[in-house]
């Protein structure tokens, strides 16, 4: 859910990009990495933070800002995945990509599942809505998701490990997803995306006009959600492949994403038990939102407030507070500081439990989270003479003197450990859209005959 952007050059077809239009050159090392994205994966974990409190709070301060829609901070968080798994792929294997998932995913949440177990039974909350004992092993499966039952999707860690079970699918389908995106042109991405967004967006939609438990069931059902995923690729690539707009167009849709909140805004007032429709509402402002900041950071713009240090420090433990902030208002809950009637006391207890949060996700980033997955990484790490050569595929481009240009393979993302593939390409002789002339026999690398 939260890999750390890095980025390495990715070739499209000739057809899309020809010379005259090639792939920017390669970024420097401090473009690699865009922190106004983290920053913001912080403020979509501030908005899931909303509204799970709302309620705690809902009397002395019965109108909290977001925190009738606050749920949209997961649509955010898996366009925002699809986006940076795209903008960060690098040369690797499938298996290899799969465990830099893993490393960077399942120790801490599984950390998460055993340590509800003791806030649940400390706070006789074992059986009650987020604690019901029969979601543990779907759960630990990361298949709750699929089980069309609150009892299971919500049952369990306070109803917010739903959510990694749907990555677990967007990382099972990732590399075949982004190597058929890869092929196309960016109007046939665009395409490719509409088809999935459009029908994903009506089906729940429509969920909520008939019945809210169905609503839900959908909402956190993967493929429902897989639109969010795949448009977050589609932005990655066309981000790569040098597609901006011009400054005037970009400030227009900058304009245009914020004024478009309010829409889902005010309507959540009256309809925020239908998340499907809310989220539909919600995703143009929040797809523009992620396009604009990535590629202004990446082109070497500064995002102001979302590339702030301490913001950016929120993002990266971000991961680790969604997962124990329930446990953090368990704890708070209990202490009676929700027990108010005055707006101002709640207003502060608010505040409380979120520093709070905060800190046992920082301890957790740091104590956990970091140390599992580096020794994770390193016991997958392969032999430096063992080789992997994928399947051929047709060369991309041919040049006069009958080279063949193939793209520099990536079935894998940039994580906190992981880097980018450009200086091995450059070795190859990479040319400066990121294409490798073929043949190569370099590691991971598509091998292509020269035409007769």
């Amino acid at each position: 859910m939260s890999p750390q952007p890095g980025r390495h050059r990715v070739a499209s077809r000739s057809r899309a990009n020809p010379p005259s239009q090639a792939r920017r050159d390669p970024p420097s090392q401090a473009r690699r990495d865009l922190p106004s994205l983290t920053g913001l994966r912080g403020v979509a974990a501030t908005l899931v933070f909303i509204r799970h409190i709302d309620s705690d709070v809902e009397e002395a301060i019965p109108n909290m800002p977001l925190g009738n829609i606050g749920y949209c901070g997961v649509m955010f968080f898996f366009m925002l995945s699809g986006f940076v798994l795209t903008w960060s792929a690098r040369p690797g294997t499938r298996k290899q990509f799969y465990w830099r998932r893993f490393a960077r995913i399942y120790p801490l949440y599984l950390v998460a599942i055993a340590l509800w177990f003791v806030v649940a039974w400390s706070f006789g909350l074992m059986g009650e809505f987020g604690s019901k004992p029969v979601a543990v092993l779907p759960s630990l499966l990361l298949v709750q998701a699929w089980v069309p039952t609150q009892a299971i999707y919500f049952g369990w860690g306070g109803a917010v490990l739903w959510s990694l079970s749907c990555e677990a699918f967007f990382y099972l389908v990732f590399p075949i997803v982004y190597q058929r995106l890869l092929a196309r042109t960016n109007a046939g991405r665009i395409r490719a995306a509409l088809l999935v967004v459009v029908p994903t967006a009506a089906v729940a939609c429509l969920a909520g006009a008939i019945d809210p438990r169905l609503d839900l069931a959908l909402y956190a059902n993967p493929v429902v959600r897989v639109g969010e995923f795949v448009l977050g690729i589609v932005l990655g690539l066309m981000a790569l492949d040098g597609v901006r707009g011009t400054a005037n167009q970009r400030r227009a849709l900058a304009v245009l994403a914020v004024a478009w909140l309010a829409v889902p805004i005010t309507l959540g007032y009256q309809y925020s038990d239908h998340p499907g429709l809310i989220d539909t509402l919600t995703l143009p402002s929040f797809a523009i939102i992620i396009f604009l900041v990535g590629t202004r950071e990446a082109d070497g713009g500064r995002v102001p407030i979302a590339s702030a240090r301490p913001l950016v420090y929120f993002g990266v433990v971000s991961y680790a507070f969604y997962l124990i902030h329930p446990g953090a208002l368990a704890i708070v809950t209990e202490l009676g500081l929700f027990d108010t009637a005055s707006a101002t006391e709640a207003a502060l207890a608010v505040v409380a439990g979120f520093l709070f949060s905060i800190a046992l996700g920082a301890l957790l980033h740091h104590t956990v989270e970091k140390p599992a997955h580096r020794y994770l990484l390193r016991k997958f790490k392969r032999p430096p003479d063992q080789r992997t050569r994928p399947a051929a595929r047709p060369a991309e481009s041919m040049d006069g003197d009958g080279r063949a240009w193939v793209p520099i393979p990536a079935h894998g993302a940039a994580d906190f450990a992981g880097g980018a593939a450009w200086g091995d390409a450059q070795a190859a002789g990479a040319d400066s859209a990121g294409r490798i002339p073929a043949p190569w026999d370099g590691e991971h690398t598509v091998i292509i005959a020269r035409r007769p």
